[in-house]
């Protein structure tokens, strides 16, 4: 990526809400691989909200759906939901708090990387 001024811009800023840390450091490395900067990871919706607050990323990886939208609304940054849940119900929550994304996990780096270039070109 580059700026309009001939530098390099800086890479996306994503926050990782995770708490298992395997998972969250799997995640971590994909972002990384796909020229991402992962932030965090943030364990609860708690931490993620403060974490959101702070360090302004672009966007956030999460599956807390109260969090989400306290996020959203305070700060005003998209999320993209990771459920190992697939149901309809989930779905539905999920979309009242106007997600910028949905994905399933297990995901792959190619489900990753759609999503967050999709994502990334709409804000």
């Amino acid at each position: 990526m580059s700026d309009p001024n001939g530098g390099v811009a800086p890479r996306p800023h994503i926050l990782v809400v995770e708490d298992d840390a395997i998972i969250a450091m799997d995640i971590a490395m994909q972002l990384g691989k796909l020229g991402f900067e992962p932030l965090g990871p943030a364990t609860t919706g708690e931490q993620a909200i403060e974490m959101a607050g702070w360090l302004r990323p672009h966007l956030a990886l999460m599956d807390g759906i109260a969090a989400a939208q306290e996020i959203r609304t305070q700060s005003g940054i998209p999320c993209v939901f990771l459920s190992a849940f697939t149901g309809e119900e989930i779905q539905a929550r999920a979309k009242l708090t106007d997600p910028a994304g949905y994905m399933a996990k297990p995901f792959t780096e190619y489900e990753l990387r759609t999503v967050m270039v999709a994502v990334l070109a709409e804000i």
